[in-house]
């Protein structure tokens, strides 16, 4: 036999002889000799063997030797312990979620980060467009400009606030 979930409307709604009831919101209408279950989708049981291989990578991502450190669990979770970051969130798709989030965020390149385009070409950033990146790098004739592809680039992990408050006062932004 199959499963199906059938999610209902938050409201009721009433009958003209006063009685409130609940309208299923995936079959609402359907014709005489229509059948709900002939609009609705069979449910699946998830795969818990793959559910549970997901879980230990992840695990073994934030956990291990290899995994965060202790300031990027803080960082990411605001704990330093993988116990800390179990007792807060109930569910693995909860962490999970808050862990990619963390990590876009610390992948984006931002104003005042230091790229690298290529082995010893490190640049100071100071405009982020889509696909381009602006900045500033020094070489043995001084500071010299760039334009370089975002997407050749990557983030060495040191970040200069005084960059992008120095813009923001350049601008009249304070």
């Amino acid at each position: 036999m199959a499963k199906y979930i059938i999610e209902f409307e938050d409201e009721p709604s009433m009958r003209e002889d006063g009685v409130n009831y609940y309208t299923c919101k995936s079959a609402r209408w359907y014709n005489l000799g229509d059948t709900i279950i002939n609009r609705l989708e069979p449910y699946t049981e998830p795969d818990r063997e793959a559910i549970a291989g997901e879980v230990w990578e992840f695990a073994k991502k934030i956990g291990s030797f290899n995994g965060l450190s202790k300031h990027e669990l803080d960082e990411c979770f605001g704990h330093t312990t993988i116990q800390g970051v179990m007792t807060t969130y109930d569910t693995y798709q909860e962490a999970k979620a808050k862990y990619e989030a963390w990590k876009k965020q610390k992948d984006e390149i931002r104003v005042g980060d230091e790229v690298e385009l290529y082995e010893g070409a490190k640049g100071l950033v100071y405009i982020v467009g889509e696909e381009m990146l602006e900045g500033a790098y020094l070489n043995c004739n001084g500071l010299v400009s760039f334009c370089w592809k975002k997407k050749d680039c990557r983030k060495t992990g040191k970040h200069f606030d005084d960059i992008e408050e120095l813009l923001k006062k350049m601008r009249g932004e304070e």
